[in-house]
This record gives C-alpha cells, sequence and structure tokens, in this order.
C-alpha cells in the first residue's frame, strides 16, 4: 500500500495552481503587452515570477503549511524574508542561468518558464518544509 504524504500532494496542487497564474501572467506580459524581445522577455519573466512567489507564499501558509496559532510577526519579520530568499536563489538561478539559456537555444519560453518552475518547486519543498514553515 502506498503512503499518501498529504503535505507533499497539497504543495504539488498549489505549486500546479501558481505556476498556471505564472504561465498566464507570461503569456499576458508577452502576447498582450507586447514585452517580445529577449529582455523585455526576460523582464516579463521576473514580473511573472514575483507576483507568482507571493501568491505561492500565502497559499502554502493558509493550506499546506497551516499555522497552529497565527503570528503575524513571525510571518511578516521570518517567514516572508525567507520566502523570498530561497525564491530569490531560485529565481536568480532562472532569471540569470536557465531561461537565456534556453531562450537562447530557441526553447519556447512557455515551456522555458515551466522547466524554471519545476527546478526551483524542488528546492522550495525541502527548505520550506524543513526551515521556513516549521
Amino acid at each position: 500500500m502506498i503512503l499518501l504524504n498529504w503535505k507533499l500532494i497539497k504543495f504539488l496542487v498549489a505549486g500546479a495552481t501558481t505556476t498556471l497564474v505564472n504561465v498566464l501572467l507570461i503569456f499576458f506580459f508577452v502576447e498582450v503587452m507586447g514585452l517580445n524581445t529577449p529582455s523585455l522577455r526576460n523582464l516579463a519573466n521576473i514580473i511573472a515570477i514575483e507576483l507568482s512567489v507571493l501568491l505561492t507564499f500565502f497559499i502554502y501558509r493558509v493550506w499546506v503549511w497551516p499555522m497552529k496559532e497565527f503570528n503575524f510577526r513571525d510571518i511578516l519579520f521570518r517567514q516572508i524574508p525567507m520566502f523570498h530568499m530561497v525564491a530569490g536563489l531560485a529565481i536568480s538561478l532562472r532569471v540569470l542561468i536557465l531561461f537565456p539559456l534556453l531562450d537562447y537555444i530557441g526553447v519556447n519560453y512557455i515551456i522555458n518558464t515551466i522547466i524554471g518552475i519545476a527546478v526551483g518547486s524542488v528546492l522550495n519543498y525541502f527548505v520550506s518544509d524543513r526551515f521556513i514553515f516549521r
């Protein structure tokens, strides 16, 4: 019998939801707003990432790792900054290395975005579970 890890399942559902939001945002910025040059696509990527990171934090805090007692100070001064530091590491990897490299070799920006999200998700889960939402 397979033991289901509900926290991991919630994490994946939340991640899939915010991935969809991220993809829709970058599509909107590139296709609708016209940010369609290599530099502007990367700017669209950065904006979409930050909006998705904020949404992800709140979904994780409320649903995946709910607090027994609400502590606004801990959320504001420890959890959000730590979450952003980890996300920043993943974002730096995406923005400075992965996205430009994959864009250069011709990978579609949507596929490129999904690959970057997958790489960052692995790091995010382990750090969130062990350090941020403990």
